[in-house]
């Protein structure tokens, strides 16, 4: 199990649910911050003291107040993480659920497991330490449904994206077909622009132009 945790989390409600659900595995030392600025430095004092941290638990999101900061986001603490102790295991917990940027930190910035916050997230938390104990990766259920279905965002093109995004412009679709006429794109005829977006339609399961657009948005595509 795990000896030495650090809870980064803005909310106090939170950590504390977080801390009692950790207590209950046993875990020797949990030490909260509410600053991503003041979790690295908790980081490199356990260094410097060599008695450094096995897990980071971190939200994504952490709101502006009073204070100065130089890392606003969990992303940016996770990357400033990685750079010091780049074996330390981390715990994304967070409502992100756009499946862009989940797929970056998990490519990227090699997270070891993504917890939804939620009704279930005590028990998520707990699965994810003992994955992540086996040498594994764990994700919660409704974030795994959304990694397969990123499938289908490898299945879309360059002209897709481009589509998507002139779409999210307010472009109707002879404008589009114009665009592509200009720019000498394959595909570019009207016919072939109506078949593209509803071929789209299909693969985001979307039925309307607009819902097509929102989800790709969601998604992180666009």
């Amino acid at each position: 199990m795990f000896q030495k945790v650090l809870i980064a989390e803005d909310q106090n409600s939170i950590h504390k649910g977080l801390e009692n659900t950790l207590k209950e595995l046993n875990i020797k030392e949990i030490v909260t911050v509410q600053y991503c600025d003041d979790a690295l430095l908790k980081i490199k004092a356990s260094l410097k003291a060599e008695s450094p941290f096995d897990l980071l638990i971190t939200d994504l999101s952490f709101k502006e107040d009073y204070r100065d900061r130089t890392l606003t986001s969990g992303e940016t603490l996770i990357k400033a993480v990685k750079d010091i102790q780049p074996k330390l295991k981390v715990v994304v917990f967070s409502v992100e659920h756009r499946i862009g940027k989940i797929k970056s930190l998990i490519e990227v910035s090699k997270i070891n497991a993504y917890v939804e916050k939620g009704r279930e997230e005590s028990k998520e938390i707990v699965k994810a330490i003992h994955a992540i104990l086996e040498d594994g990766i764990y994700y919660s259920h409704n974030l795994a449904q959304l990694l397969r279905s990123a499938d289908d965002i490898s299945q879309t093109d360059k002209y897709d994206e481009l589509l998507l995004q002139l779409l999210a412009k307010g472009l109707k679709r002879d404008q589009i077909a114009l665009y592509f006429e200009e720019k000498d794109f394959p595909a570019r005829s009207l016919s072939s622009i109506e078949k593209r977006i509803n071929k789209l339609k299909v693969l985001f399961d979307a039925n309307t132009s607009e819902q097509l657009v929102a989800i790709a948005i969601d998604r992180g595509l666009i």
